[in-house]
């Protein structure tokens, strides 16, 4: 039934049950089944001649993950200040199946045009310093298990595939704590980033979008540092939290 909702994404926006039982190799009667429940608790909803949307009890979550996420509760505050001081696009995000998930964004007065790191959008692991700076932190074997399945994306964005060479790559990023990489993922947007641990562990990144501009007149190495001080101040609010921040 879970696999049922993994089915719905940006390209495929319905579904129906005859289609859903060929693709994820189950019975028609098993997928009439789980649409008739997923229905009736509102994940899922008719839509005339389509066969199923995704249904409100989709937003009733998203907007419970908000209120209750530790991580979002920890950095909200800090990331509104952000947006304010910097003029950027403020961003908070968490490791996910191998992609960046952004769960939480503030944005500034200089905003630029477009920033392809949405709240709830995946994003590339190997692109981009709100990706790259988690990536640094991944354990060794982590990072290799990775190499074997993504060659040709970290081929794609320009790194060799392989474990020792990966991590020599981002050695810089793990000696500094800081990522700035300009136009990797936008076209006229740089960024910075900064890991967010928690036990040790890095759960996510908080980082800053600002127009290419930045990287030549400063307002990007300001902004940087400011990162780098409310990053600290949400670990430490983290681990100040009965039970942390939530296991990605």
């Amino acid at each position: 039934m879970i696999e049922t909702l993994a089915l719905f994404t940006p390209r495929q926006l319905t579904w129906t049950p005859e289609r859903a039982s060929k693709a994820l190799g189950m019975s028609r009667a098993s997928a009439y089944r789980y649409f008739s429940l997923l229905a009736r608790a509102g994940f899922v909803e008719p839509v005339s001649g389509r066969g199923y949307a995704l249904g409100p009890a989709i937003v009733a979550l998203d907007r419970q993950i908000r209120l209750s996420d530790p991580l979002v509760q920890a950095a909200v505050d800090l990331m509104v200040d952000l947006a304010k001081t910097t003029g950027g696009a403020i961003l908070l995000c968490r490791l996910y199946e191998g992609r960046v998930l952004c769960v939480h964004q503030e944005r500034g007065a200089r905003v630029p045009a477009f920033v392809s790191y949405e709240r709830g959008r995946p994003m590339p692991l190997y692109r981009g310093a709100t990706s790259k700076v988690i990536l640094a932190f991944m354990p060794p074997r982590a990072l290799d298990a990775l190499v074997e399945r993504d060659r040709a994306d970290i081929t794609r964005a320009g790194l060799r595939p392989d474990g020792v060479a990966l991590r020599q790559a981002l050695e810089p990023v793990r000696e500094k704590r800081l990522c700035v990489t300009d136009g990797e993922i936008d076209q006229g947007v740089c960024g910075a980033a900064v890991p967010l641990f928690e036990r040790s562990r890095v759960v996510g990144s908080l980082s800053v979008a600002l127009p290419s501009a930045a990287m030549r007149n400063g307002a990007m190495r300001r902004a940087a540092r400011l990162l780098v001080r409310a990053g600290q101040r949400i670990e430490a609010e983290l681990e100040r939290k009965p039970g942390g921040g939530r296991r990605s």
